[in-house]
């Protein structure tokens, strides 16, 4: 097992603004690191950084102790699977998975060795005369796995691997990757644009947007306390319900009402209200809520999503377990704990740290927020 650690790392091409900007990380050795963000933020790039499929513009990255700015991808001790898998169409499956072996120079009894291990490990031991085009998508993957782990790399770089399978074939790959990642305790980085894999796969994950780090941290840490707006309606599906709010007077105006005052809201005047849509629930006879009309019902067997009219234009999303018979357009009467609020700048989207009682914040619920 073996660290990556980038110091400072941008990267630019011709002198033009820079792709990714000043990332500054630490992978620690047998940990399963992803990398999640939209289409352009650069996670692709840093990823190929790593490789050495591309120089680094600035900044420093080491590869164990070891300073790998210009070690060249053969020398940097890692395996890589791409997101087209990268099979050679002419060769079986034995063929690719031993081809990474045969240009290392292993002797042809350690390649068998090796590639029967691997086969035996991920379910291709009656297909390894067969050639890429007679396999499915989930077969394919699990070749492009097997080339991996036959090199015995300490760190395997994956670039959204997963994205060209159905969504039943990828819930198993993701549960299949993570537990063959546990088992060889090797260090994995790995690319996806899509949270779900993120959450579900990652010991830390590191949120890109436009080249810059958004946040970083452990997947449930990031889902409770989003550092901005763009964490927060990034990472959960359906994303965070977001309303606005505005401080007059060392007061936070909700709607028409008030809110008691706190002393860490005073600095921002303009202010956005985000809740989870776990956290908008039915109205028990000890609370005090507000009637909102049901726009959509989607009901997913185990979940129902409901996408409430708040007023004041504003559409919020609702997700309660089990299946719930309600019809559009009824009006049903719904409530928040303030617990579960969280309050963002609404000039920079920066999260503000507040830990004070808003006794009265119900005031958020009477008919929607400004």
């Amino acid at each position: 097992m073996k660290r990556v650690e980038l110091v400072g790392v941008s990267k630019s091409y011709d002198g033009k603004s820079n792709v990714i900007q000043e990332i500054n990380v630490s992978i620690e050795p047998g940990e399963f690191f992803v990398l999640v963000g939209p289409s352009g933020c650069g996670k692709s790039t840093m990823l190929r950084i790593i490789a050495g499929l591309e120089e680094v513009s600035s900044g420093l990255l080491f590869i164990g102790d070891a300073s790998a700015n210009h070690l060249p991808p053969s020398q940097r001790d890692l395996s890589m699977v791409f997101q087209n898998y990268a099979l050679y169409p002419h060769l079986t499956v034995e063929q690719n998975i031993r081809f990474g072996l045969h240009t290392r120079k292993v002797s042809k009894k350690e390649q068998i060795e090796r590639c029967i291990e691997a086969a035996d490990m991920l379910g291709l031991s009656d297909l390894l005369k067969r050639k890429p085009r007679e396999l499915s998508g989930g077969q394919r993957q699990r070749v492009a796995l097997a080339r991996a782990i036959v090199t015995q790399s300490p760190i395997c770089l994956m670039d959204e691997p997963l994205s060209n399978l159905d969504a039943k074939l990828r819930a198993k790959m993701r549960s299949e990757i993570r537990q063959l990642q546990r088992k060889l305790g090797i260090t994995m980085i790995y690319v996806t644009h899509d949270q779900i894999e993120a959450m579900t796969m990652a010991d830390r994950m590191m949120i890109l947007n436009e080249g810059m780090v958004q946040q970083m941290g452990r997947p449930l840490e990031i889902y409770n306390q989003p550092e901005n707006t763009f964490v927060a309606s990034f990472i959960g599906s359906p994303p965070m319900n977001f309303g606005d709010g505005e401080v007059v007077r060392e007061v936070l105006e909700l709607a028409c009402e008030r809110s008691k005052k706190t002393e860490r809201l005073l600095n921002h005047k303009q202010v956005m209200v985000g809740v989870r849509p776990e956290h908008i629930q039915l109205t028990k006879p000890d609370q005090v809520g507000f009637s909102a009309e049901v726009l959509n019902v989607e009901i997913l067997g185990t979940e129902t999503l409901l996408t409430f009219d708040i007023g004041k234009g504003e559409q919020w999303i609702a997700k309660w377990n089990g299946q719930w018979d309600i019809r559009i357009g009824e009006k049903v009467s719904i409530c928040i704990d303030d617990k579960n609020l969280c309050f963002f700048d609404k000039e920079d989207g920066k999260r503000i740290n507040t830990r004070a009682p808003f006794s009265e914040m119900q005031a958020l619920l009477n008919g929607g927020l400004v």
